[in-house]
């Protein structure tokens, strides 16, 4: 072969492969990804409220914009889509810091329109301190953040220790890492209602697709839900899941 040929087979070559991966891969319609944005949030609602004095500051998704045959079709592999939200707290002293500053600048612009600057400058030194005490106090009453996130279609697995589950049913089982500490624990909760459909028969977790594939682009197998924050917290929320609801969003 001559040095001229060999590139030019490569360069055949590779067209070829990029034709081949470009028939694999079928861009998802919008209505389909609103289909997964759709049991994304419908899963979250699953969570019920948060614990008591916590409350979401933010939340972002990772939808799905294309799906892939296998082997050139007619199936498709299982297309995954995730979301997480972060949930936050601070206790009352914050909303108190922001009461105070509001009072201190009435009193000020009280003494500014009388001329009366001595007591301004009293004031602006109480405020001072006093910020400071109450900066302290809300630096103290800060928690650990919740953070939530759901998979779905991810492929999984995990041992079932005995000692770290959380909770189990037909198509479920939650459980929490052993090594984690009180204040940053983990709870993850696994969703598929065929391999896990009698979890007391199981040593580990394993979730998995069908070679074959699925037939439609939006089909949703698995889901998991992973929780970390103050373990405590976490244990009893991940509890108190809508878990029948979250397994109606899944069907094989």
């Amino acid at each position: 072969m001559t040095r001229l040929a060999r590139p030019l087979l490569f360069a055949a070559l590779s067209a070829i492969v990029v034709h081949a991966q470009a028939q694999d891969e079928k861009s998802l319609t919008r209505d389909e990804v609103t289909v997964f944005k759709k049991k994304l949030v419908a899963m979250f609602e699953s969570l019920g409220q948060p614990p008591s004095g916590y409350s979401m500051e933010r939340e972002s998704y990772n939808l799905p914009t294309d799906a892939y045959l296998i082997d050139g079709g007619p199936n498709y592999r299982p297309t995954d889509a995730s979301a997480s939200r972060e949930y936050g707290s601070r206790k009352s002293s914050e909303r108190a810091s922001k009461d105070f500053e509001e009072e201190y600048k009435k009193k000020i612009l009280e003494a500014q329109a009388k001329g009366d600057y001595e007591a301004m400058g009293k004031l602006a030194q109480e405020m001072q301190q006093k910020a400071g005490e109450l900066s302290l106090k809300t630096e103290e009453a800060k928690v650990e953040p919740i953070n939530v996130s759901v998979e779905l279609n991810f492929g999984a697995s995990a041992t079932i220790d005995p000692d770290a589950v959380v909770h189990e049913e037909s198509g479920v089982i939650a459980l929490k890492s052993l090594d984690a500490s009180p204040e940053r624990g983990e709870v993850r909760i696994y969703f598929d209602p065929v391999t896990l459909k009698d979890t007391k028969q199981l040593s580990k977790v394993s979730l998995d697709f069908p070679e074959r594939g699925v037939t439609k682009r939006t089909t949703v197998l698995t889901a998991t839900m992973s929780f970390y924050g103050p373990a405590e917290e976490i244990e009893a929320w991940a509890k108190r899941v809508d878990f029948k609801n979250v397994l109606s969003l899944i069907s094989r």
